[in-house]
C-alpha cells in the first residue's frame, strides 16, 4: 500500500498514546467463542491472521497513535516485550515518557520532528525503556503517518517496537573486537616487514569479513523472505482455487435457472399479479444479463490471482543447493509480475512499458532461486533509474527492454578482464545472453566502475545498500561461471549484459578446487 509522506505537522507533538483499537489483540479462545480456524475464516480474516502469526514471529509489537487526540494504543505485545501485564501500562503519554530513559527522549522527539517535516522517509529510532524487573531494554521504533486531513496535516500514524537489546549486546561486542583488531593493526605497523605485512593480511580479512557478515545476512533475509512468500502463496492458492473451481458450474447453473424463467415467460406469459409486481420491481432482463457477467468478471480476477500465486512461487523457488534445468523465460516473466505494481500507472508518473524480445533458449542448468534474485535486483534498479528521470522529464515514455538469445561459445557480448574458464567440463558450445535495459538517464562513467563493489550505492540512505549488484555478480561470475556487465550513456539509459554457459559445472565443484 502506498502512504504518502506528510506535508505539515506540529513540530511540539510529543510521543504519546492512542486509544484507538486499530489492532486486534491476540487472546485465548473464551468460552462459547467460535474457533477462528482457515477453514472458518474469510479472506480478510486470513490476511489478518498471517498479519499476527508474522508479527508473533518477529517479535513485534503494535502501537496506533492520533497525532490530534494524542492518545496512543498500545497492544498487549508491546506491553509484554517490557515484562507488564496487559493493565499494568496506561494508555497515555506520561505512562510512556516514565518507560523512556530521560537520556533518549529529545532524541525521540528530534527523530519525530524531522519525520514530519518531511526530512526522513520514515519514523525510526532506538532507544531504552524501563522493563518491570528494573532493567533497560534497548527498543527498536518504526512507524508512518497512513491518515491525514483535507489540508495535509497528519492525523494518525502507526507502527511497531521491537527488542534488539540482544543485537545491541552482540554488536557492542563485535565493534570491542573490531576496536581490538584495529589497536593490534595501529601497533604492528612499528614492527618489522614481515610484521607489517601479517597486520595488512590481517585487516583485508577483516574487511573480507565484514563483507561476509553482511552478504550472509542479505542472503538470510531473502531465504527467509522467500520461504514465507512461497507460504503465503500456498495459503492463497487453496482458497482461490476453490472459487476459481466453483465458478465454472456456478455459471451453469446460473445459466440453467435462467434457461428455466425464460420457459415460465414463454409458455406462461402472464403471470400473478404478485409475481408481476415483483418482476417489474425486479428488472429480470437486467439481472439476467449482469448475473452472468459478474461470474465471468470473477472468475477473470481469480486467473489474475492465480497468476500472481504461480509467480511468487516460482520467484520463491527453493534451490536446495542443487543445479537445476529451467526456462529463464518463465523466471524473467515470473519477476515481473510480482514487480507489476510498480509497472503500473502512478499519480506520480506514468505506466513503465517493458518490451520483451525472447529468443529461443534451451533449458538452462542453473540455480533458478539466484537467478530470480539477479532479475529482481537488476529490474529494481532499473525502475529506480526511470523514476528518477520521471522526476526531472515527465514527458518521455519510460520504457524496460529484456532481450534474450543464443550465441556460439567462441563469441562474447561482454568485455571483460576476466579470464574466461577453459574447461571440457562445459559442455555444449554455446553461450546465452540476456540484456535488462532502461531508457533512464544513465550512469557517470566514474560511477560505472563502482556499481558491483559491496556496500557502493548511489541511493538515499535507507532505500538502499549496496548489495543487490555485487551479490548478483557474484551469483552470475562465481556460482554460475558467467560474466556480468554494465554498458551505460549519459541520457540514453544503461544496459545490464548477462553471459552464461548453457551447462555449468556445480558451484560446490568449483570450490573444492578453488585455491581459496
Amino acid at each position: 500500500m502506498h502512504i504518502e509522506e506528510p506535508t505539515t505537522h506540529e513540530p511540539e507533538a510529543p510521543l504519546s498514546v492512542e486509544d484507538s483499537q486499530s489492532f486486534s489483540e491476540s487472546q485465548p479462545l473464551q468460552k462459547g467463542q467460535k474457533d477462528l480456524s482457515q477453514e472458518n475464516l474469510d479472506p480478510c480474516q486470513c490476511s489478518q491472521a498471517a498479519l499476527q502469526m508474522a508479527l508473533i514471529a518477529n517479535g513485534l509489537g503494535l502501537w496506533d497513535w492520533n497525532l490530534i487526540t494524542n492518545k496512543t494504543y498500545y497492544d498487549p505485545r508491546w506491553k509484554r516485550i517490557l515484562g507488564y501485564e496487559v493493565d499494568e501500562i496506561d494508555h497515555d503519554h506520561k505512562s510512556f515518557e516514565q518507560l523512556v530513559h530521560p537520556q533518549d527522549l529529545p532524541r525521540i522527539h528530534q527523530v519525530l520532528h524531522d519525520y514530519l517535516e518531511g526530512c526522513t522517509p520514515v519514523f525510526e529510532v532506538e532507544f531504552r525503556m524501563l522493563t518491570k524487573s528494573g532493567e533497560w531494554k534497548w527498543i527498536l521504533a518504526c512507524g508512518k503517518v497512513f491518515q491525514w486531513d483535507e489540508f495535509g496535516k497528519p492525523v494518525r500514524m502507526a507502527g511497531t517496537h521491537k527488542d534488539i537489546s540482544q543485537d545491541k549486546a552482540i554488536a557492542t561486542q563485535q565493534y570491542q573486537l573490531f576496536e581490538q583488531l584495529q589497536r593490534e593493526i595501529v601497533q604492528r605497523q612499528f614492527t618489522e616487514d614481515q610484521i607489517r605485512e601479517k597486520s595488512q593480511q590481517l585487516e583485508t580479512t577483516l574487511e573480507e569479513l565484514k563483507y561476509t557478515q553482511k552478504q550472509l545476512l542479505q542472503n538470510q533475509k531473502m531465504a527467509n523472505l522467500g520461504q514465507l512468500v512461497a507460504d503465503m502463496a500456498n495459503e492463497i492458492n487453496n482458497p482461490v482455487s476453490f472459487i476459481y473451481g466453483n465458478l465454472h458450474p456456478a455459471s451453469q447453473y446460473a445459466e440453467d435457472l435462467i434457461r428455466v424463467i425464460e420457459l415460465y415467460q414463454h409458455y406462461y406469459p402472464t403471470p400473478t399479479p404478485v409475481i408481476a409486481l415483483h418482476l417489474q420491481r425486479l428488472d429480470l432482463g437486467f439481472v439476467k444479463t449482469d448475473f452472468l457477467k459478474l461470474l465471468w468478471s470473477m472468475r477473470a480476477g481469480s486467473e489474475r490471482v492465480k497468476e500472481i500465486v504461480f509467480a511468487l512461487r516460482n520467484f520463491s523457488t527453493s534451490d536446495e543447493g542443487q543445479m537445476k534445468k529451467v526456462d529463464l523465460h518463465e523466471g524473467l516473466d515470473s519477476v515481473l509480475r510480482i514487480l507489476q505494481h510498480r509497472l503500473k500507472e502512478q499519480p506520480e508518473r506514468p505506466r513503465i512499458e517493458v518490451i520483451k524480445n525472447f529468443g529461443e533458449l534451451p533449458l538452462i542448468e542453473c540455480y533458478p532461486g539466484d537467478l530470480n534474485q539477479v532479475f529482481m535486483n537488476i529490474l529494481t534498479n532499473a525502475i529506480d533509474a526511470l523514476e528518477e528521470r520521471i522526476k526531472h522529464d515527465y514527458s518521455f515514455t519510460p520504457t524496460l527492454f529484456i532481450h534474450t538469445e543464443v550465441i556460439s561459445n567462441h563469441l562474447s557480448l561482454v568485455n571483460s578482464n576476466e579470464l574466461w574458464v577453459n574447461d571440457k567440463q562445459l559442455g555444449k558450445k554455446h553461450k546465452v545472453i540476456i540484456r535488462i535495459s532502461d531508457n533512464g538517464k544513465g550512469i557517470l562513467p566514474h560511477i560505472q566502475r563502482q556499481i558491483f563493489e559491496p556496500f557502493f550505492t548511489t541511493k538515499p540512505v535507507g532505500k538502499g545498500k549496496g548489495l543487490g549488484l555485487s551479490i548478483s555478480r557474484e551469483i552470475i561470475v562465481e556460482k554460475h561461471q558467467g560474466k556480468l556487465k554494465c554498458n551505460s550513456q549519459l541520457g540514453q539509459g544503461t544496459e545490464l549484459v548477462i553471459e552464461m554457459n548453457t551447462t555449468a559445472r556445480h558451484y560446490a565443484v568449483i570450490r573444492k578446487h578453488a585455491s581459496f
